[in-house]
């Protein structure tokens, strides 16, 4: 049985550890929509403090280390995109205005919305989103090697196949090395690239705890642990009866990294919010859903956790060991002991790397549970090795991502293989397994033997290629390491997870990723059918977030994009906040 919506939702969607073309059309800002427990009748009012709580630690608001999923949501009350996500899993501008690509998909020339400012007063023009593409590619920091080194994130290999971005009087155009036809959905870059005021990326102290952005809110006090934003009394964006946006006048983000308190403060009325993963929490969001007195919002079930086998490192660098892996995970026991509760689920049991709405999904190659098997490939890998196969896993600090570790550790014992558990914070983890320049430089890449993390999500292949590449500035057509720094490939290996140097399998995806024909879905396929049976990753259950939300909170806010089209009102980052309000 699969939750796929609830009441609730109808009337109202990145860290998985075990722990479209652009069309030309403004972006409508939008009354919030009431939620599953308000009246229709109902108007939002201005006011009113609340706090939410949340599960992963906020160690920056600047670039690095990565902030995972509901940390990230804190970030985005304060910045925003140049791009937004329809309902409908289509990318469209949201601080720009358009975004058009050439016939050959290298040249985007994209126009902003007129009249936005950064919170602070700086003008969004086209010289802030030049520098703030250049901050994320990795220009500014060469340009500024002393002083800029707090740019220097993951946002540099992500945007390897950007060469150029220039000002053309009021318009910015992106020229890229090689042809892409999903470069938005890199913009994107699963909600994390914002635009930052100006002043924020030429100041490390600022960028570090008081980022400015062009958001609803501004940030009052951040710590890892605890973050207060409050109005930003200047935002760009009214609701459709001319109020000004936000409603509320602050939101307090307190971290409680236990579901199960954070449920308790939930329904005792200490947190007004609380977001919830399906990575070990469906406990907590079932007994969210089953309540009167609350509502809540779901994520659509289009985030598609999976391994990732380290071929860097011992165990996995031999083949004979991911196979075995591979073989010996069982994901419907997994799914019935951590996805399910009372009879009740969430998610899906995987049948590819990515689900079935995705340009990519293909069942061939997928590597079945059969203990026979991966019994075979241990004594090949021992006759190979001389070891037996053994192996640690990751956990965070929760009890139930804790839960979620031990009951791996069960069903690989079914196999016959022996695993321990590496328990610490998400962020960490995080951090350690997406170096930024520096520690790649020091060849302080991904440490963990069998990472599981959420890197594949939604029907695109934007936030899925870049983890599968073995450097990405070695892609055909990429001459950066000349033209811009030789530095450059450094930095190329961060995203690549597995440490794989399998040419096989990036041939496959350079000739899918750069493919502008209608042969493209064809040779994507083909990419992860060889990924499946060659077990460079292993998926698990699907996953899927939830909001619950105390019962005079109002305004689970939709946004009016390009042709009417509606906003995802929940991601793995959480909510949209602009249009929430409390109740009198």
């Amino acid at each position: 049985m699969s939750i796929r919506a609830t009441k609730r939702q109808g009337r109202s969607r990145r860290l998985a550890l075990f722990t479209g073309i652009a069309i030309a059309a403004s972006v409508i800002p939008a009354a919030a929509q009431a939620s599953a427990n308000s009246a229709a009748a109902e108007k939002p009012v201005r006011g009113g403090n609340i706090t939410a709580g949340i599960f992963d630690q906020v160690l920056t608001t600047c670039y690095s280390p990565n902030v995972p999923n509901s940390a990230l949501g804190v970030l985005k009350t304060v910045y925003e995109g140049l791009v937004e996500k329809s309902s409908d899993g289509k990318f469209v501008p949201f601080l720009a205005k358009a975004i058009t690509p050439s016939a050959d998909f290298k040249t985007w020339t994209l126009s902003l919305r007129p009249g936005i400012k950064f919170s602070n007063g700086e003008p969004l023009d086209a010289a802030a989103v030049v520098l703030n593409l250049q901050a994320l590619n990795g220009d500014y920091y060469l340009k500024n090697t002393a002083t800029a080194v707090h740019t220097a994130g993951s946002g540099i290999p992500f945007t390897a196949n950007l060469r150029k971005v220039e000002a053309s009087g009021a318009d910015v155009v992106m020229t890229l090395w090689t042809s892409q036809v999903d470069w938005l959905d890199t913009l994107y870059a699963s909600g994390r690239f914002f635009m930052r005021a100006p002043s924020t990326i030429k100041s490390k102290d600022e960028c570090a705890t008081k980022g400015v952005g062009t958001g609803p809110f501004m940030f009052d006090t951040v710590t890892p642990t605890n973050v207060k934003v409050k109005r930003n009394p200047n935002y760009w964006r009214k609701d459709k009866a001319g109020t000004q946006l936000p409603y509320l006048d602050s939101i307090t983000f307190d971290v409680q990294q236990q579901p199960t308190q954070r449920l308790n403060a939930l329904r005792s009325g200490k947190y007004d919010a609380a977001q919830f993963t399906s990575a070990g929490e469906v406990k907590q969001i079932l007994s969210v859903k089953s309540s009167n007195n609350l509502g809540s919002v779901d994520s659509k079930d289009s985030f598609y956790p999976t391994w990732w086998p380290n071929q860097g490192i011992e165990p996995f660098n031999n083949k004979n060991a991911r196979l075995a892996f591979a073989h010996a995970w069982d994901n419907a026991s997994y799914y019935k002991l951590r996805n399910c509760f009372k009879g009740k689920c969430l998610g899906n049991i995987p049948t590819s790397i990515v689900g079935k709405d995705n340009v990519m999904y293909n069942t061939k190659g997928f590597l079945k549970f059969d203990i026979k098997k991966s019994k075979e490939y241990q004594e090949a890998y021992k006759k190979e090795t001389g070891k037996d196969l053994t192996f640690q896993i990751n956990a965070t600090l929760s009890d139930e991502s804790l839960n979620n570790a031990k009951a791996a550790q069960q069903i690989f014992a079914k196999a016959g293989i022996t695993t321990t558990i590496n328990q610490e914070d998400g962020a960490t983890q995080v951090a350690n397994a997406f170096p930024g320049l520096a520690a790649a430089a020091a060849g302080k890449l991904n440490p963990y033997q069998a990472y599981a993390v959420l890197l594949f999500e939604g029907e695109g292949t934007g936030f899925i290629l870049p983890f599968l590449q073995q450097n990405v500035f070695s892609e055909p057509g990429n001459n950066a390491k000349t033209e811009r720094s030789p530095l450059l490939p450094i930095a190329g290996t961060a995203l690549n997870v597995t440490r794989h140097k399998d040419t096989a399998l990036t041939d496959l995806l350079y000739a899918a990723k750069q493919d502008i024909t209608k042969a493209r879905p064809a040779k994507l396929k083909a990419l992860t059918k060889y990924i499946q049976e060659n077990a460079v990753v292993v998926p698990t259950p699907t996953l899927m977030y939830t909001y619950g939300f105390g019962k005079k909170l109002r305004g689970y806010d939709t946004f009016e994009l390009a042709a009417g089209k509606t906003g995802i009102p929940m991601t793995n980052a959480g909510i949209n906040w602009t249009g929430i309000w409390v109740s009198k």
